[in-house]
């Protein structure tokens, strides 16, 4: 049986299944007499902090064990604790209702976790994780429990099977025994997708069904690179899967091997490989992988943290900490790219967000939390090389409602007299097919390009890459989608701006070939897939790509172009190696 999920950790595991299966704590409905309501409300108190004093223990422990960057992941958790939206609502209900305070706090708990379901943005509504872990951790310990349930010691080596891993839990997780991570939900930037990746665990989430269909005991193979999950695979499928886990194993140590050497192709043209990162640890290991500094870090996770806008002393503390990381390399930093429903919840949401009020959108609006994070820019330039980039702009009248907001908060800074750079690069993420089209509108005014091919092909494409019905739709290399990348190139090149590619096209070693074949010097991606693109790189010549690039625009499908660069390039199919012609 083979199931097929969302590839968050790369790497091949076999191991025995271990499935994790939960209980639920029985909670009872009971009214109480007004005399033993403030007793309750105090049992509710004791439950809370025991909670708090639990979740600090384990963030202290990780910290010791895996390093302080990644103890923030329960920053969120206790902030949780302290939200009034949990504990006043909760002694409320007590106090009103004459209820229980296991029954109260279930009652508040439904309307948290519907208000979560209303965050379109899919890492805010990922927090509905963090919920559930602190409200279960409170009923434990409303019950008498003294901790809640771990597998911080197992006798021997799991591929670990669960609905969800609460992320108290993957903290504690005995790492040293867990050879993958398989789980019904969860996504790329769920708390235990981003423990497997620092420690090297391969994982594959939202398979759905996986709890139900792998029996406890069954032997696992678990593909972290396709998304691929094979339970009870035959001796002939097996023996393959260990002679592909040691090729990887060397080839991940040929790659890290040229960690050094240059993205340059076999006929001398130089590329920049840069990472992508949403969290801060990543940007720590983008030069573990050669990476020459971060060219896309998504700053939405320090609004989702405590589901409120940070303040402007904090986003300075993480942006310098980011130029540290990556020193001398640049940072380049995509400000808020969030829709109104993920900072009102309750409020007005879009019908469609990917079509609604989002990102500049929200400028007009509400001005305080962009302004505020400009300035926090401005003044992490002062420490190290930034550029900030703005997503979702659909044409020049967005680009200078941007450069006004630079320009305001220059002024302010400078009469506050606090140290900044006020000459920062101002770029966007061309992502809208309106941008595109005006591309050499937008050259005249915006100091550089990172085409965001991601919602780029979305756009023109008409697709959902999040739908499974459409997925198939969705096609890197539709010919609409090079003409456009062609586009931009050419008007970036026609105004002497620098242009990147931040999608997930610049990761794939033959997209990215096309890419340089367009004409595209920057890549962005994953820090992982850095070697293999440096690879890529390094056996392609910059003239076969741009012919096999050429030739691709007169192409009329996606299957066509794909084969026809297969062939000029020399990448046979399935691999990430390109054999010099």
């Amino acid at each position: 049986m083979e199931l097929a999920g969302v590839g968050v950790s790369p790497g091949i595991a076999v191991g025995e299944a271990l499935l994790v299966e939960r209980e639920a704590i029985a909670v009872f409905r009971l009214l109480l007499p007004p005399g033993e309501l403030e007793g309750e409300v105090q049992r509710l108190r004791r439950a809370v902090e025991a909670s708090r004093e639990q979740l600090q223990a384990i963030k202290e422990r990780l910290a010791r064990q895996i390093g302080s960057p990644h103890a923030y992941l329960f920053d969120a958790q206790l902030l949780m604790l302290e939200d009034p939206m949990l504990l006043d609502r909760t002694v409320a209900v007590i106090r009103e209702e004459h209820l229980n305070a296991a029954w109260a706090l279930r009652t508040v708990a439904e309307r948290l976790q519907a208000l979560f379901e209303e965050f379109s943005d899919a890492y805010l509504k990922e927090r509905r994780t963090d919920l559930d872990d602190v409200l279960g951790r409170i009923q434990l310990n409303l019950a008498g429990t003294p901790g809640a349930p771990s597998l911080s010691r197992l006798p021997r080596p799991h591929v670990l099977v669960a609905e969800e891993i609460p992320p108290s839990e993957a903290a504690e997780l005995d790492w040293e025994n867990i050879l993958a991570v398989i789980t019904d939900g969860g996504s790329a930037t769920s708390h235990t997708a981003i423990l497997a990746r620092s420690r090297g665990v391969p994982a594959v989430v939202g398979l759905r069904d996986a709890t139900r269909r792998i029996p406890a005991g069954a032997l696992v193979v678990v593909d972290g690179e396709r998304g691929r999950v094979e339970v009870e695979p035959s001796q002939p499928a097996l023996a393959g899967y260990r002679a592909a886990q040691e090729r990887a194993r060397v080839e991940e140590e040929r790659l890290q091997g040229t960690r050094a050497l240059k993205a340059a192709t076999r006929d001398g043209v130089g590329v920049r490989l840069l990472a992508n990162a949403e969290f801060p640890e990543e940007a720590r290991t983008a030069a573990l992988y050669g990476a020459e500094g971060i060219g896309l870090f998504r700053s939405e996770y320090l609004l989702g943290r405590a589901l409120t806008w940070p303040s402007e002393e904090r986003q300075v503390e993480v942006y310098q900490g980011l130029l540290d990381a990556v020193s001398p390399f640049p940072v380049t930093i995509r400000t808020w790219d969030v829709g109104r429903e993920d900072l009102a919840p309750g409020g007005p949401s879009s019908p469609n967000p990917a079509l609604g009020e989002r990102a500049l959108r929200l400028l007009a609006r509400d001005p305080a939390p962009f302004l505020a994070q400009v300035r926090a820019l401005l003044r992490a330039a002062a420490h190290g090389p930034i550029r900030m980039m703005f997503p979702f702009v659909g044409g020049p009248r967005d680009l200078r409602l941007a450069r006004e907001l630079v320009g305001r908060a220059v002024g302010e800074l400078a009469r506050e007299g606090l140290p900044f750079r006020a000459d920062v690069p101002v770029g966007l993420t061309l992502e809208l097919p309106s941008a595109a089209l005006t591309a050499d509108l937008l050259a005249r005014e915006a100091d550089f390009f990172s085409v965001g091919t991601n919602d780029l092909i979305q756009y023109l494409l008409a697709v959902d890459r999040m739908d499974p019905r459409v997925a198939p739709l969705y096609e890197p290399l539709h010919p609409a989608v090079l003409r456009a990348v062609k586009r931009v190139v050419d008007a970036a090149d026609a105004a002497g701006r620098p242009v990147s590619v931040c999608g997930e096209m610049a990761a794939d070693p033959l997209q990215a070939l096309v890419l340089i074949g367009l004409g595209v010097r920057e890549l962005s991606m994953s820090p992982a897939a850095i070697p293999r693109v440096k690879a890529a790189v390094r056996a392609a010549t910059a003239a076969s790509a741009r012919s096999a690039a050429a030739a691709c625009l007169d192409m009329a499908t996606a299957e066509e172009i794909e084969d026809h660069l297969r062939r000029a390039l020399g990448l046979a199919s399935g691999t990430g190696v390109v054999v010099p012609s």
